[in-house]
């Protein structure tokens, strides 16, 4: 073969390598996607820098590979290089990538609500202090709460009781 026809082969080859990479990094973007929810706007602005860097890879394999002429041989090597991988590895691939962070995150999920209940036990611990009384140390929380009654309570669920001091007066009999 000539040299021409090996050099045409092998840009078309690079095309269709391209096309692959594209697809790839979409599917990168669909992982994400499926694990952090975004709103419109964000998926619009990936998509957005998505195809604004397909765009400057395409420019850059046209115009290292081809000086810069628009051929269709490119275009379509690059959508069969996309179509290839999306029919292959593309549909394995999304799937069982999730599946695996799926079972990465699920440990490190529990791990987080645990050390969050001990972090919980240790603030709780914190917020409470001791109060010197007749009989020696009583631990009070620091902190009261309404019941469902609406009466304030403390932390150990015992409604608060206020002394009050009877007016009759009579002074009460000397035993």
């Amino acid at each position: 073969m000539s040299g021409t026809i090996i050099t045409e082969w092998h840009f078309w080859l690079v095309s269709v390598i391209t096309g692959i990479v594209m697809a790839f990094s979409y599917d990168l973007i669909r992982i994400v996607r499926r694990f952090i929810r975004h709103n419109r706007f964000f998926v619009d602005a990936e998509d957005l820098l998505f195809w604004t860097g397909c765009f400057f890879a395409s420019f850059t394999l046209l115009y290292y590979g081809n000086n810069g002429v628009i051929r269709f041989a490119a275009v379509l090597g690059a959508g069969i290089g996309m179509l290839f991988y999306e029919l292959t590895f593309g549909r394995i691939f999304v799937k069982y990538s999730c599946i695996v962070i799926r079972r990465l995150l699920d440990p490190i999920g529990k791990f987080i609500k645990k050390l969050y209940g001990i972090l919980t036990k240790i603030i709780l611990f914190l917020r409470m202090r001791l109060t010197k009384t007749v009989n020696g140390f009583k631990i009070k929380y620091n902190y009261a709460f309404k019941a469902k009654s609406g009466k304030e309570e403390t932390g150990y669920g015992k409604k608060k009781k206020q002394k009050k001091k009877k007016k009759t007066g009579i002074s009460p009999r000397p035993k």
